[in-house]
């Protein structure tokens, strides 16, 4: 399970990098520059001392889907603030951006109770059918919005401008 964490944090940093190149806000992207190594930090204490090696992370698993999620909502207001997009009376869902937010957004909204409540499920005491079905549902409510993500990215990468060269 330690690969699964560090490969976790991998994902945050990247999509940290995602964000913070499409944020315009000076506060939010110095926030979002910090905020990995803030993280990193708790990902290590929440191995070495918290949950350890051998089991699910998450306090940091939630924590990282948690900020995931709120960067999403920080880019969704900005884009229906943004002054040079309303300017140019650019609809909003012509924007790559925005597709490939509303993928990461709606993976995370769902990633999040997985993140938060996979120790919980692991530790019950109850019979193992009970709990199998209980940790199949939430990976199969994982794998359908997986899924509708996937739908998202591509309409974002259809939705992407051509550079020159490519036309031919």
């Amino acid at each position: 399970m330690w690969l699964f964490s560090v490969m976790n944090f991998v994902q945050f940093v990247i999509l940290s990098f995602f964000y913070w190149t499409i944020i315009k806000h000076p506060t939010v992207k110095l926030i979002i520059t910090w905020l990995p190594i803030l993280v990193l930090g708790l990902c290590i204490a929440d191995i070495l001392k918290f949950e350890g090696f051998k089991s699910y992370n998450s306090i940091s698993a939630g924590l990282k889907s948690g900020i995931i999620i709120a960067y999403g909502v920080i880019f969704f207001l900005q884009l229906l603030t943004d002054k040079e997009i309303m300017e140019n009376a650019v609809y909003i869902n012509t924007l790559s951006v925005f597709w490939y937010n509303s993928g990461i957004f709606i993976y995370f909204c769902s990633s999040f109770l997985f993140s938060i409540s996979y120790n919980l499920i692991q530790a019950q005491e109850a019979e193992a059918a009970i709990k199998q079905s209980m940790v199949l549902t939430l990976i199969s409510i994982n794998y359908v919005v997986a899924i509708i993500n996937m739908f998202l990215l591509y309409i974002g990468l259809t939705k992407t401008k051509r550079l020159g060269y490519a036309d031919n």
